[in-house]
């Protein structure tokens, strides 16, 4: 691969973090920026150049479906660049998770990593809940487009909040272990009308005991 990674999260100022994890157990979820343009186009050449599929079209329960309109590729390669990019995040979020006095610093792992692709006028994900396996902070970065991150307060989308953000910044979720078992917030995406990329980082319990028990 001749795309480099020579830098990474450039934008992404220590100060400006600690306050944002600070504050992200009472917001749920936020954005800060990230990336500078190197890197931002950087990354979106490495993800243009992994191969998508189609989202299941409905995914959860008879009483909770999920409706997705997107493309994702979730099959990374281990020695894949963009594990480079989640080594490096890794260490920045847990470092100041530490520093911010929450929980999770010592077992964060961001091993779970997905590459979203919304085309435009494609509808996007419905309101969900990311499973209880990943835990402590979701990370995403925004590499392109536009379109609608909200939180809300129930599965129909009432009490929506537009969680501000633009190419370039980097979206956090709380998710259960940050500073007590709550569940991560009901969220979803709409309204994208350019193409939006996506990277999704998360820590996947069910992968760590999985790897162990193929260890014994």
């Amino acid at each position: 691969m001749t795309t480099g990674l020579d830098r990474l999260c450039t934008r992404l100022d220590s100060r400006q973090l600690i306050s944002a994890l600070g504050r992200l157990p009472a917001e749920q979820s936020l954005a800060v920026p990230c990336l500078d343009e190197h890197e931002r186009q950087t990354l979106v050449s490495l993800v243009d150049s992994l191969t998508y599929q189609s989202a299941s079209p409905v995914m959860g329960g008879a009483t909770t479906p999920v409706y997705q309109d997107f493309e994702l590729c979730y099959d990374i390669p281990p020695d894949h660049q963009l594990w480079e990019l989640a080594r490096y995040l890794e260490k920045r979020i847990a470092t100041t998770i530490k520093k911010a006095g929450l929980q999770g610093h010592d077992a964060l792992q961001f091993n779970d990593l997905i590459v979203q692709n919304y085309p435009p006028g494609c509808q996007g994900i419905t309101p969900h809940r990311d499973h209880v396996r990943y835990r402590i902070v979701v990370a995403i970065f925004l590499l392109t487009g536009d379109g609608n991150f909200c939180t809300c307060d129930d599965r129909k989308g009432v009490g929506a909040k537009t969680i501000p953000a633009v190419p370039g910044d980097l979206l956090l979720m709380t998710a259960p272990g940050l500073v007590e078992e709550k569940p991560g917030p009901l969220h979803f995406v709409n309204g994208v009308t350019r193409r939006r990329r996506t990277i999704g980082l998360r820590y996947d319990t069910h992968a760590i005991i999985n790897k162990d028990l193929q260890k014994t």
